[in-house]
């Protein structure tokens, strides 16, 4: 919605540009006219016209509670946590996105886990209050499509793969601990900007398993997203410049107590600062300075722009991410690799794939499929070939699985058909066929009255027909008398 914001211009200045023309002497009309245009010029640049867009502000996908106004209406997931563990229960969450960094052209659309009921993105500013439930269920709907990953570490238990939104590479530097697995997004709008890059230290507390104990452990670890097929296997390479040199520090509280790290550099491609501010779950606040490089692998999300702050507000939650980089190459690369919407057709149908998934935001893995583990088990310092080969042979492996339940589904298919085909003949009904019938005749009585009304409107009609004519003749009779009496 459109607002139209005005801003009334202060007195001190109209009686300033009155004085100087004061100062000035007498003045001829024209002048004076000019001033006051003038005036009025600098009374109307004042006025800005300013787009929002009005919505639900609460916790929970059928809240309706606080409003707020932003650039576009979301609807996300908050996952309190700190490495692999939970610090609260993961919420949906409704409120406004606003800021430089959010794209000015970004669709409504829902983005969905595959096979998932729930959303855990949407965008929409088509119209007030859209993020509904009612609302949403009207957007383009997106099944994002979750990756398998190497999984290394005491999160893993015993397995070696596993299944999530993201796969991650860990590593602490001071005490050279590395971990691999998979993680989700907890965090509105900030993780998603970080897609594809090696991170120091980590952008939120969900992207560094078990690593890190604290704000001061946090500090030296270094974490690598990513959003492909078995991408952990090793360390993601940065080939890129890195030119900028960034502040390095980590706050956090968590049940009144605060920690904080030292304030340290880093060079990276970009600067990040990220701050959480929660109602919901033990962290109440979190914020983070740090630097990021990118592979250039992972697309850039269509809602977000290489540099600026993206603002996330709800009732209980606030979250702010911002980028920055005085590198313009940096900047055309990322714009170079920005996501484009696929069109509805392009996209997979649902329930094809044989992947788990995931509602929650926490890892899966595969028990099953033990045989496919050992053969891209811990693919750890392999070249890019054997990722790939191994990568090949997985998605091979699932085109066989998935033609094989297409065709007992067909199958099954054809067995109901036939099975329907026999009730239908066994069960046949006769039917006594007549013929057709006409529609039935109208009821007399209203043919009677309205017969009584036009009988009862010419006897009122009569009636004052022979009236006229008594009258007339009582008339000419008195002119009658009156003559002869004269």
């Amino acid at each position: 919605m459109s607002q139209l914001v005005i801003r009334p211009v202060e007195p001190q200045a109209v009686t300033a540009c009155l004085l100087t023309t004061q100062k000035a002497g007498k003045m001829p009309k024209t002048k004076w006219r000019l001033n006051l245009n003038l005036v009025l010029l600098i009374f109307i640049a004042q006025i800005q016209i300013s787009e929002a867009v009005k919505c639900f502000d609460c916790v929970g996908m059928d809240c309706m509670g606080s409003f707020c106004e932003g650039d576009y209406c979301m609807i996300s997931q908050y996952a309190p946590r700190w490495g692999s563990a939970r610090w609260g229960e993961p919420e949906i969450v409704k409120g406004c996105a606003k800021g430089s960094m959010l794209a000015k052209d970004v669709r409504d659309h829902c983005e969905f886990a595959e096979d998932s009921d729930e959303p855990f993105t949407c965008f929409c500013n088509g119209k007030d209050l859209c993020n509904s439930r009612k609302t949403i269920r009207k957007v383009e709907r997106e099944d994002v499509e979750l990756v398998q990953c190497v999984c290394n570490g005491a999160h893993c238990r015993n397995d070696k793969t596993c299944i999530g939104e993201l796969c991650t590479f860990v590593k602490n530097h001071k005490t050279k601990q590395v971990e691999q697995g998979c993680t989700n997004a907890s965090v509105p709008l900030i993780e998603r900007r970080a897609i594809g890059s090696c991170m120091a230290p980590p952008i939120t507390g969900a992207m560094h398993h078990n690593v890190a104990k604290d704000a001061v452990s946090l500090l030296a670890v270094e974490s690598c997203i990513c959003g492909t097929d078995y991408c952990n296997s090793e360390k993601p390479s940065i080939s890129v410049p890195e030119k900028e040199k960034c502040n390095a520090s980590v706050e956090v509280t968590t049940m009144g107590t605060q920690t904080r790290s030292k304030n340290i550099s880093c060079t990276g491609e970009f600067c990040f600062t990220a701050s959480i501010k929660s109602k919901l779950g033990v962290m109440s606040s979190y914020r983070i300075y740090g630097c990021a490089s990118f592979t250039g692998e992972d697309a850039l999300p269509e809602e977000l722009d290489p540099t600026g702050c993206a603002i996330f507000t709800s009732e209980s939650l606030e979250t702010k991410t911002c980028f920055k980089t005085s590198d313009r190459a940096a900047v055309g690369r990322a714009l170079a690799s920005k996501q484009i919407p696929e069109s509805k057709a392009s996209k997979p149908t649902k329930g094809k794939s044989s992947k788990s998934k995931p509602k929650q935001v926490e890892v899966e893995y595969d028990d099953e499929e033990e045989e496919e583990e050992e053969k891209v088990e811990k693919p750890k310092g392999k070249s890019l070939k054997n990722r790939e080969k191994a990568a090949e042979e997985a998605k091979k492996e699932e085109k066989i699985k998935e033609e094989e339940e297409e065709e007992e589904e067909e199958e099954r298919e054809e067995e109901e058909k036939e099975k329907e085909e026999k009730e239908e003949t066994s069960t046949k009904k006769s039917f006594i066929f007549q013929k057709p019938t006409q529609p039935p005749i109208p009821d007399d009585s209203n043919t009677t009255m309205i017969t009584v009304f036009v009988l009862i409107i010419i006897c009122i009609l009569g009636s004052g027909i022979v009236w006229k004519f008594e009258l007339h003749k009582k008339l000419r009779r008195s002119n009658y008398d009156s003559v002869a009496g004269g």
